[in-house]
């Protein structure tokens, strides 16, 4: 079998397949949560308009943008993983211990397989590899003390799962043991408490399946774009990261900012917790 097939075009295929549907969930919980239609309707094309805008952002500056969305990443990779969020150093610690390993361990592991990646979606692969080999240490150092901290306070699961996408991230090829993670992980976790806190699950289900279909229609539309002489690797490559990269920064937006702060408004009014599904 081709090698690029094997590398690439599998694992994105699985991610998309099995990773991309828990950000399509976003709609129906803008569905629940703004029942009026005015309001429903601004936020759904104030996320449309921020996809759009990081798609046009990224063809004009694809080192800021990858820049931007590996620390978003970190961000929300690391902050999913938490079963709270109360925002104090501890927990940011976690965060960026957990978010790190996807974004600075596994491309610090797989240099010359990730140097090609980036160069492909347009960046200076140089400079953000150069930003990564910068970091590792302090990371490192950071994750070990809060590897230690977890053994010391009993916490037996968050000490094997974080060493266990530890030696993922190092040992797999780098978009395998992203996918893997990606999916079986990140994603199914997502998908089971937004079900669980919608009202309807039925509805969570059409829009995710629904959205999903779209996301790849356009995806395909995007690809037929490019130039007749792009490499069908490096299309692949350019649609998926650019696209999830637009995908992902309305997706925090809603999970990690308004949504917390339209919790906070909500108990601040009412006295009711209603906490944050996606957590």
């Amino acid at each position: 079998m081709n090698e690029a097939l094997i590398q690439l075009g599998i694992p994105i295929s699985l991610m998309v397949i099995f990773g991309v549907p828990h950000g399509a969930l976003d709609g129906a919980i803008i569905f629940q949560r703004c029942s009026a239609l005015w309001p429903r309707t601004l936020l759904l094309l104030t996320y449309l308009g921020v996809c759009g805008g990081c798609v046009l952002l990224w063809i004009n500056l694809p080192t800021v943008c990858l820049a931007v969305f590996l620390g978003m990443s970190m961000w929300h990779f690391g902050q999913s993983d938490q079963s709270r969020s109360d925002y104090t150093v501890r927990h940011i610690w976690r965060v960026v211990s957990d978010g790190g390993i996807w974004v600075l361990l596994l491309p610090f592991s797989h240099q010359s397989a990730v140097h090609e990646l980036f160069i492909v979606l347009g960046a200076d692969a140089s400079t953000i590899m150069q930003i990564i080999n910068w970091l590792i240490i302090p990371w490192s150092l950071l994750a070990l003390v809060n590897v230690a901290v977890l053994i010391f306070n009993g916490d037996g699961k968050a000490v094997i799962r974080t060493l266990s996408f530890t030696v993922l991230s190092i040992l797999m090829p780098p978009l395998w043991s992203l996918c893997i993670y990606f999916c079986a992980w990140h994603s199914r976790r997502h998908i089971s408490r937004i079900l669980s806190y919608l009202s309807s699950p039925r509805l969570g289900w059409i829009m995710m399946i629904s959205l999903t279909l779209i996301t790849v229609l356009l995806a395909l539309l995007a690809a037929l774009g490019l130039p007749a002489t792009t490499l069908w690797t490096a299309a692949l490559v350019q649609v998926f990261f650019i696209g999830l990269f637009a995908l992902t920064v309305p997706h925090m937006l809603l999970i990690d900012l308004y949504l917390p702060w339209l919790d906070s408004a909500t108990r601040g009014a009412s006295g009711v917790d209603r906490s944050n599904p996606a957590r």
